[in-house]
């Protein structure tokens, strides 16, 4: 018999809001590892004692918008929408079927009211919290990148800082209205032109990308857990280096940490910083910032530098002796006239006459070339160069993570101050996806699972848990070029385990032993940290 379901949209029921959240929820994952009970009493000088009507629970407000950064949500009023449609949300923020939802006006003067500073104490109790449980050691090793995202302001906001300039400007703009184009050319610089729309914004241009009004987030993690230690944001012009020694003051300053080593990129490579984090006992790996310095073709020409009398060799046995004139940190030697007058060998020499009458040569040598000598001497041990791969995909797989999943991609705020915000509450929800780490690895033992089911058979058992296959045993195996040409279906994992991302046999079939490669470690880590994002099939 066919059944008819009768409903009654104004029935009152008493329902369990905790009933209704899986044991294996992302949000209740979070939940157990989560501690807010210091929020009340970190924000307490913000609130009126005992005037006044009742705020909004402080708490409430940073569960909010952790459930924000968590699922990518952007908007303050999708947010409302999201929390007052979503039961886990609901559970998750403490709020239960019966209270209201904050008005997404009050999100916004909540955190103007609280500052950067509380985020700011918010975000480093997170990372005590991630020192409690043993992931940032006493002595660790850091790495430090940084990265562009566009403000929330167009190239039509900018104007001329000189007030009869930016009037002509704006006429010959008028001007161009309703032509081709519709706008009149004009060439803009920071130094000449501000924003009227976000003045702490300005003009930044990366390779392959458009040059917009942007930002940069500078970000030092611990290599090892790959938990953010510091994030600061600063004007899109601003150099990769210049807040990095200030920054790695405040981890030590604010952790009580030792940095035992400190790796960054070409950015960071200048003399002053490598000789300063060496001055701290803190061992560098961070190339030189081009390949041009300590280069030059005068030192690596015949001239031969004797360094334990400071002075240069020419090809004839004559001395170019030091001159106490320093130069742009460079220190001349030069020759006699004497000595090169009659010099059969001034046609090819290699050291440059001092001016066009003198018969004088001379060569300038860098104060600081013993360190750039040492510093590409081992720029080309093994070690120099593993740790340069190790922080390409741990450091800009957090800017990946955090622009493609946790709203890092463009300023959701305008003013420096609030984007600062914003990059704290993402760098919050990173850190606390850390904490589950037990918990990717207990997917991570499902993905090997389900990867030698998928890459082999029969797979490979020892009392019943499937092994990596080593020796002959590879032969039951495609190779390596067929496995990367085999087409494989991809979802995005669930924490519910029933459908889990194989991982490319590639990286399964390892030739010399049989344990996992660090390369598919980190692709499985990777897949998972977009855990709880979907729990539906995606096809590529």
């Amino acid at each position: 018999m066919q059944g008819m379901h009768a409903f009654d949209p104004k029935v009152k029921t008493t329902i369990d809001l905790e009933s209704f959240v899986a044991e294996d929820h992302f949000l209740r994952q979070i939940d157990r590892v989560l501690d807010l009970s210091f929020v009340r009493e970190l924000t307490a000088a913000c609130y009126a004692d005992g005037k006044g009507r009742p705020s909004i629970d402080p708490e409430v407000f940073f569960r909010m918008q952790l459930v924000a950064y968590f699922n990518g949500i952007t908007k303050d009023r999708r947010l409302c929408e999201e929390v007052r449609y979503h039961l886990a949300y609901r559970w998750f923020c403490r709020l239960s079927l019966e209270d209201d939802i904050p008005e997404h006006s009050s999100l916004t003067r909540i955190r103007d009211r609280l500052g950067e500073e509380i985020f700011e104490a918010v975000f480093r109790k997170i990372v005590g919290q991630c020192q409690e449980k043993g992931l940032v050691k006493k002595d660790c090793r850091v790495m430090t990148d940084a990265t562009l995202i566009a403000a929330d302001a167009s190239l039509d906001s900018l104007v001329h800082v000189d007030p009869e300039q930016a009037k002509q400007e704006a006429e010959a703009q008028h001007q161009k209205r309703g032509t081709f184009d519709g706008r009149a050319p004009r060439k803009l610089s920071n130094q000449m032109h501000r924003s009227r729309t976000d003045p702490d914004a300005t003009l930044a241009q990366k390779k392959g990308t458009p040059r917009q009004l942007k930002y940069k987030v500078h970000q030092t993690i611990d290599a090892d857990s790959r938990v953010i230690l510091d994030t600061e944001v600063t004007t899109g012009a601003r150099h990769d280096n210049q807040p990095y020694l200030a920054q790695l003051e405040r981890v030590r300053e604010h952790y009580k940490i030792t940095i035992g080593e400190a790796t960054a990129d070409r950015g960071y490579g200048s003399a002053d910083i490598i000789r300063a984090l060496q001055g701290q006992q803190a061992r560098t790996y961070i190339p030189l910032w081009s390949g041009r310095v300590g280069n030059s073709k005068y030192l690596k020409g015949e001239l031969v530098y004797e360094k334990e009398h400071d002075r240069f060799r020419c090809p004839e046995g004559k001395y170019l002796i030091p001159n106490p004139t320093v130069t742009e940190n460079h220190k001349r030697y030069v020759t006699s006239s004497e000595d090169c007058r009659n010099c059969p060998q001034a046609a090819t020499c290699p050291a440059k006459r001092r001016t066009s009458t003198s018969h004088q040569r001379l060569v300038k040598r860098s104060l600081d070339q013993d360190l750039f000598e040492e510093v590409l001497a081992y720029m080309q041990e093994s070690t120099f160069i593993e740790r340069a791969s190790e922080r390409m995909w741990k450091c800009e797989g957090l800017f990946a993570e955090s622009k493609q999943y946790h709203c890092l991609a463009r300023a959701k705020y305008r003013g420096r101050s609030k984007v600062q915000i914003q990059a704290y509450l993402c760098a919050i929800v990173q850190n606390l996806k850390r904490l589950l780490f037990p918990l990717y690895c207990w997917l991570l033992a499902h993905h090997w699972a389900y990867a030698l089911l998928y890459s082999c058979d029969p797979p490979s058992r020892v009392g019943g848990v499937p092994r990596i296959p080593s020796g002959p045993e590879q032969g039951r195996c495609e190779s390596m070029n067929q496995a990367k040409r085999r087409p494989q279906p991809t979802w995005r994992p669930s924490l519910r385990g029933s459908r889990l991302s194989p991982i490319p046999s590639a990286c399964i079939a390892q030739q010399s032993c049989g344990i996992l490669t660090q390369r598919c470690l980190r692709q499985a880590l990777d897949q998972l940290y977009v855990v709880g994002q979907s729990q539906g099939p995606v096809r590529q």
